[in-house]
């Protein structure tokens, strides 16, 4: 029992010592569910064998969650708790099932039944209500862009494909260590293991190092530092926007082309009908009369008229009269005013979970996120919508939790986006490991479209990123300034792009089959079950 407790802990602490933004110690992801493995092992033929592994394993992955996220808090509390005990019940839940189905088919030695149900659990993880992706195993490599160049063909699902077999495969050669002939076959499997994707990266980054822009776009990304528990909230917008005029106005230049401001940067709630009679977005609109090739892309909440919905709220003035909430991205210039609601909502802060089934059962709920101005229940659209610039380029706008979602980014790209542009506050989580892995996560976006992002936060980290996945220059934490850069344009599309995250859909697939398969085979009659 003790040796068994040892083995999950150790299996833990080697997933969290893997993890961004750790980098050295980043391969130690390649042996991390080792010690869990031979836990499996150990048990699985035994009685309560499955009880006993999923206590086992719900430690290691508790232990995971905990050290890696525990920084959830600093915005909520009860989303941090929710999310570190729920994550690691699904990930344990996962490996037991596994272990059952091999169980069942007596298919000991299977190394690929975990990488088909971790990447369906995944898949699932990156589309239901209770999403939360953010230990999603390919995200381990985010400090290391080099490596996962193919990730524009595969995305973050193959580096979670890659993990995992990797893993097992170090595993059977523990298992076969007294048998030559075997461990020269599995020898040779890890060796093709690393040097087929490495080789794969090695060519795509030589492949994509120079490769060619339709045109280039100069940008100024503004990080205004504005603490979002004792500021944001609590001084007036007109001091806020102030401040960043100063600073656009110390650092513009006549052939600037589109400035960027974080998520929420208007807090105050505006009517969407009524936008232009904003005063902030008045000072904007002067901007624009000076700088007529100016594009002005910022995050807003802002309020719309709608039919009644789960989520819409009824109006103070009329009985009748319903209106959503929304966090908004907002581009304007001379020509056009482009306004895109964000449709990842992050459960619990901005959405209530399952909100359809359970709104008629406990009506409307208002959910805190770090600061009680904030409003909970947020609508949101049903597709992602790509800006126009004054000379027609077309900007993706992503905001803050979004960015973690590989296959919903890749629809920008899709739809036609040149440049993606992330606007977030990541202020909320404090100076924390948080901050700097949601900044990393965006270099894997950029690997996956073979796009620049420019990355606009409260309080760092902003940053450019270029279509290889590296950092070419960004503002830390509590840094107030901007960053210029001409970034360039490309049109084409990635295989990812194109097909999205068909290994994860592949294995959902597979996952339902199996579990159909086990489960007639369990309503089969005794005798007809071998």
């Amino acid at each position: 029992m003790f040796k068994k407790l040892i083995l999950s802990f150790l299996s833990g602490v080697l997933l969290f010592l893997s993890w961004p933004p750790f980098n050295f110690t980043t391969p130690l992801i390649f042996i991390a569910f080792i010690p869990l493995l031979i836990i499996e092992r150990d048990i699985i033929r035994s009685e309560n064998g499955l009880k006993k592994l999923f206590l086992f394993s719900y430690i290691t992955f508790f232990i995971f969650n905990l050290l890696t996220t525990w920084w959830i808090y600093y915005a909520h509390i009860g989303g941090a708790v929710f999310a570190i005990i729920c994550n690691a019940f699904f990930m344990a839940l996962v490996l037991c099932f596994s272990t059952f189905v091999k169980k069942s088919f007596k298919w000991y030695n299977s190394l690929i039944l975990l990488p088909i149900f971790w990447l369906g659990f995944e898949y699932l993880h990156f589309n239901w209500d209770l999403s939360w992706p953010w230990l999603s195993l390919g995200n381990v490599f985010a400090s290391h862009p080099n490596w996962i160049q193919w990730y524009s063909y595969a995305g973050v699902s193959g580096g979670t494909l890659w993990v995992l077999i990797v893993n097992l495969i170090v595993f059977r050669l523990y298992e076969v260590r007294t048998q030559r002939a075997q461990m020269l076959n599995y020898s040779m499997l890890l060796l093709f293991s690393f040097l087929i994707p490495f080789t794969l990266s090695y060519i795509l980054l030589q492949k994509y190092q120079n490769m060619n822009s339709v045109s280039t776009m100069n940008i100024m990304i503004v990080q205004p530092n504005i603490d979002p528990y004792s500021e944001k909230f609590n001084i007036d917008q007109s001091d806020q926007t102030s401040i960043a005029i100063d600073m656009i106005n110390n650092n513009i230049e006549y052939d600037t082309e589109l400035i960027v401001l974080p998520e929420t940067f208007l807090s105050a709630p505006i009517w969407e009908h009524r936008f232009s009679d904003n005063l902030d977005v008045k000072i904007f609109n002067n901007l624009l009369l000076k700088y007529p090739n100016l594009n002005i892309l910022f995050g807003a909440s802002t309020l719309s008229y709608v039919d009644k919905s789960p989520s819409a709220k009824r109006s103070h003035n009329h009985a009748n009269q319903w209106y959503e909430v929304y966090n908004s991205a907002i581009l304007f210039n001379l020509k056009t005013l482009d306004i895109y609601h964000k449709s990842k909502l992050v459960p619990g802060a901005e959405q209530l979970p399952f909100n359809n089934i359970l709104h008629p059962l406990i009506g409307d709920i208002i959910l805190d996120i770090g600061n009680s101005n904030s409003v909970g229940s947020f609508g949101s659209q049903d597709s992602v919508s790509v800006f126009t610039s004054f000379k027609n380029i077309k900007i993706a706008p992503v905001i803050c939790y979004e960015s973690i979602y590989p296959d919903y980014v890749r629809q920008f790209t899709f739809k036609g986006a040149q440049i993606i542009c992330i606007i977030t506050n990541d202020g909320w989580w404090k100076e924390t490991s948080g901050y700097q892995q949601h900044n990393m996560y965006a270099q894997l976006r950029a690997i996956e479209s073979r796009r620049y992002i420019a990355r606009a936060a409260n309080t760092g980290i902003s940053s450019i990123i270029n279509h290889l996945g590296k950092i070419e220059t960004s503002l830390g934490w509590n840094q107030r300034g901007v960053i210029k850069f001409k970034i360039p344009l490309f049109n084409e599309k990635t295989f990812y792009v194109i097909h999205g995250d068909y290994l994860g859909r592949i294995s959902a697939f597979i996952s339902v089959l199996l579990g159909v398969v086990l489960l007639i085979k369990f309503m089969m009659p005794s005798s007809n079950r071998e």
